[in-house]
């Protein structure tokens, strides 16, 4: 499925907002009918922003079946070889769309629509004309927080100590709840679901820091 694959037209007049990211319109009647894809699963949608090979997003579908996982992966041979790897298991409760989520997200979902979001070892970008690039900006962190139903999840995982504090510090500053307490990293949680790479890390015991933060 492509990012445009549920968007269907109607004959009344569009409504329209604006990305504050880019200004390009977004005609909220276009947004995909998650409903009629995912059934009464779509009442607790849950992203995926950047899945990477996969790992996270197929074991989610095979754990929790009752619930729905949108997975969005900017490399187009991931995206294609995970959409497929769900197809041939049965997953009806995956979705997997190629694209960037920065421009995505916002013309998929409805503001206050999601149950949650998994940002799993998103790319530091540490040179500063890379910063643009970065998945955890201002920017993004304020469209997470809008899109994110009260008490909706962000589960935000990194190996670079740094990047995640300094995500940690953002992202509290907008507003979310932090369920370690102000300025603390999360333990995990012993029904967590294991990423790709985080796979690797457990067997190494490299360390990973774990921000879940809840809006209120």
């Amino acid at each position: 499925m492509r990012a445009d694959a549920e968007c269907h037209g109607h004959a009344k007049p569009l409504r329209m907002i604006s990305s504050a990211a880019d200004d390009a319109p977004i005609a909220l009647d276009l947004l995909p009918d998650w409903r009629a894809l995912l059934g009464d699963r779509a009442g607790r949608l849950e992203v995926e922003m950047g899945s990477g090979h996969g790992g996270y997003a197929l074991a989610f579908a095979h754990e929790r079946p009752e619930r729905a996982l949108v997975a969005i992966e900017q490399r187009l041979k991931f995206a294609d070889r995970l959409r497929a790897r769900a197809e041939h298991r049965g997953y009806a409760n995956l979705v997997v769309l190629q694209g960037d989520a920065r421009l995505l997200a916002a013309r998929l979902f409805r503001a206050g629509s999601l149950a949650a979001v998994h940002l799993h070892f998103p790319d530091p970008w540490w040179k500063r004309r890379h910063h643009r690039r970065r998945l955890v900006d201002d920017g993004m962190a304020r469209l997470i927080f809008g899109l994110l139903a009260r008490g909706g999840l962000l589960d935000l995982r990194s190996d670079v100590e740094r990047y995640a504090a300094e995500a940690l510090d953002r992202l509290e500053a907008i507003g979310f709840l932090n369920e370690a307490g102000r300025g603390r990293f999360a333990e995990r949680a012993p029904d967590e679901i294991p990423s790709t790479r985080e796979k690797r890390y457990l067997a190494t015991g490299q360390a990973v820091w774990r921000v879940r933060l809840r809006k209120p």
